[in-house]
């Protein structure tokens, strides 16, 4: 193709100069050239006798062009309608991400009680989420690098949205499990594609401001969920239960409702391009060429006064990369499909061992650290706010228990649910109680005689230290794990109710739980546009650090909640305070590593990140009942670590993609 650079290749005819150290591309239209100094040894400036050392100058000459080139041929094509639809598509990829991570909270009551999920279980129920993620951000991280981005993005989608509609019709635990971590895998997989992606149709300038409102879908995400759940999920125990009773329970409606941000982004990818930098990377420069073609036309399809025709042309375009650091380079022919595979495993393996040799080392380790203690602080808390103030409520709701001591009750007939009453010395004789709920009731050191138990539904309900004698349980749920120490005698038990042994607690605050997490999103939509405004003008790493350490030190106010008002707006607070940081720690990741490494750098670190979520998830959680002191101290101790490794970043404003 005229006017193409060969990269390494000697003269032309008549002894022309060599273009081993040096890559030059002069734009006819413009004047713009595309120019790499030769690279010298020592100080006298020799050049290069050639070989390897040569070869190696040529390529990393070659990658400077080939961004010098997008930049610039991104910058023409404008900013527009391409980038508003890419931002949207992108956006409800990134908001699958929240509604994955989110949805738990509020199904967990309704899985726990039709699922027959015990403590354990609920637990390995969130972290096998966070197991998913880790899995997904790996592998898809990696094949997008090689197969490009917009259809592993597709792909990863697809696997979230085809697992998340199979998981709301799963009857078991295990098989429920299994679909939740399969949809994990498919979500993870798509948070570093989704950056990398949309950044690649950014230039320079436009890349902070737009890839902080692109977070903005995040929170909007977790702000969508929570008023799914609001208006479709039950917000009492009892209502739990009776909504159990259904063929098709809501949490089932749920979960298929959230599967819908993957399948409408999946429906928006097909009508978008490929990225024109990964391309390019690729050596498909024609391909990359009608992209910014398209870009172009579809951003001014409006305005007469652009130009009729894109100024660059396939003579500015650079030259293929060298075949030893191409991204679609095929497989060397097989002798068998196993030889094939293995093949695919090395290149596999071999991309994550570039993250950690130089010049990728020290920032991997660095965002490595970044983001696991990131995370872990973020993630803790969310999870121990949430559990902190249901703890509260359960303790006020302790406070007002009913206390009845030394009473009797003859021929007694009782058809209305009971609530938050405790029994004392008090005695049962011919009485009934028919068709009702117990709900955190105690018979301690009473005598029950010739009492009928007839279609009760019961929770934390227990007799102890007590008689009971000639009386009938009628279509109770009462098992053996509700008389503690009982004295029971010439007992009849008729049709006892099947279903899940475990003590189901119909006290639970499934609207506060709607609430907080409401606030606590909203709260991060402030946050992130505020970053668009400060990231372009202040740098990643200074805003990095800067919400890293407030963070930290609005962790220690933890100390002084003693309401659950006081922690809305405690969690608010430091929501806004610690996104600025995040949407900054997405924007230097991104920019951080090279094109053919761009995604799996990301989706290594975004792994680090996911495992820092469930330890700090994990940890958090059985702090709930200690001392203040404890949450307070790890949250603000691990966020100051990561504000004191991010000053070691490097600056990325000014890199090019």
């Amino acid at each position: 193709m005229p006017g193409r650079h060969i990269a390494g290749g000697a003269a032309g005819s008549g002894g022309g100069g060599s273009y081993s150290e040096s890559a030059a591309l002069v734009r006819s239209t413009e004047g713009m050239s595309y120019t790499e100094e030769g690279r010298q040894q020592g100080g006298g400036g020799s050049p290069h006798d050639g070989g390897e050392d040569e070869l190696m100058d040529s390529v990393d000459s070659e990658v400077s062009v080939l961004a010098q080139f997008h930049e610039d041929a991104i910058r023409q094509a404008g900013f527009g309608y391409s980038q508003w639809t890419l931002m949207f598509a992108s956006g409800l990829g990134l908001a699958a991400d929240t509604v994955e991570l989110f949805v738990l909270p509020y199904i967990l009551p309704s899985a726990e009680f039709e699922l027959c999920i015990n403590a354990s279980q609920k637990t390995w129920l969130s972290g096998i989420t966070f197991l998913g993620m880790m899995v997904g951000g790996v592998v898809w991280g990696n094949l997008s690098d090689r197969m490009g981005r917009r259809r592993t993005l597709m792909s990863a989608l697809g696997v979230n949205a085809v697992f998340s509609v199979i998981s709301a019709f799963m009857p078991t635990y295990g098989t429920f499990m299994t679909a939740r971590f399969c949809s994990a895998v498919g979500v993870g997989g798509s948070l570093p594609i989704v950056f990398a992606y949309y950044s690649e149709f950014l230039c320079k300038a436009d890349r902070s401001k737009y890839l902080s409102r692109l977070v903005v879908f995040w929170p909007l995400g977790g702000v969508l969920v929570a008023l799914t759940a609001w208006a479709i999920l039950p917000r009492t125990g009892i209502g739990v239960v009776i909504d159990n009773k259904e063929h098709f329970s809501a949490w089932h409606q749920l979960l298929l409702l959230c599967s819908l941000p993957s399948l409408v982004a999946i429906i928006g990818l097909v009508f978008l391009p490929e990225s024109p930098r990964y391309l390019l990377e690729a050596g498909r420069e024609v391909e990359a060429m009608m992209v910014y073609q398209r870009i172009y036309k579809t951003n001014n399809m409006h305005n007469p006064a652009a130009h009729a025709q894109y100024q660059l042309s396939e003579l500015e375009l650079p030259s293929k990369r060298p075949s030893g650091r191409g991204l679609s380079s095929p497989p060397p022919p097989g002798k068998s499909v196993l030889a094939d595979m293995i093949y695919s495993i090395e290149m596999f393996w071999n991309s994550f061992l570039q993250l950690f040799v130089q010049p990728h080392l020290q920032v991997t380790l660095l965002f490595i650290v970044l983001w696991f203690t990131a995370s872990f602080g973020y993630y803790g808390l969310t999870t121990w706010f949430p559990e902190y103030m249901q703890l509260l409520k359960t303790r006020e709701y302790e406070s007002r228990t009913s206390l009845i001591s030394n009473a009797t009750y003859d021929g007694s007939a009782f058809n209305t649910s009971v609530e938050n009453i405790r029994w004392v010395d008090s005695f049962f004789k011919n009485c009934s109680f028919h068709h009702m709920t117990f709900s955190h009731v105690n018979f301690d050191n009473c005598t029950i005689e010739d009492v009928r138990f007839e279609i009760i539904k019961t929770s934390r309900t227990y007799f102890r230290n007590s008689i009971i004698k000639d009386s009938r349980f009628v279509d109770t749920d009462l098992t053996d794990q509700h008389f503690e120490n009982c004295l029971i005698t010439n007992v009849t038990v008729l049709s006892l109710s099947a279903g899940c042994p475990l003590d189901f607690d119909y006290n639970i605050y499934l609207e506060e739980v709607f609430h907080e997490h409401l606030v606590g999103q909203i709260a991060i939509l402030p946050g992130a546009l505020l970053s668009a405004l400060a990231i372009g003008k202040l740098g990643r790493v200074k805003i990095i650090g800067l919400s890293m350490f407030l963070s930290s030190v609005h962790a220690l106010c933890i100390w002084f909640l003693s309401s659950s008002t006081a922690m809305e707006i405690h969690e608010a607070v430091f929501n806004f305070i610690f996104m600025s940081g995040w949407n900054a720690m997405n924007i230097a990741t991104i920019e951080s590593y090279p094109t053919h490494l761009r995604t799996t750098g990301y989706g290594f670190v975004s792994a680090t990140c996911r495992l820092g979520g469930m330890l700090g998830a994990i940890t958090f959680s059985n702090l709930v009942t200690a001392s203040r002191a404890a949450p307070m101290l790890t949250a603000a101790a691990v966020l100051l670590v990561g504000g004191i490794v991010s000053v070691k970043l490097p600056e990325t404003n000014s890199v090019l993609l």
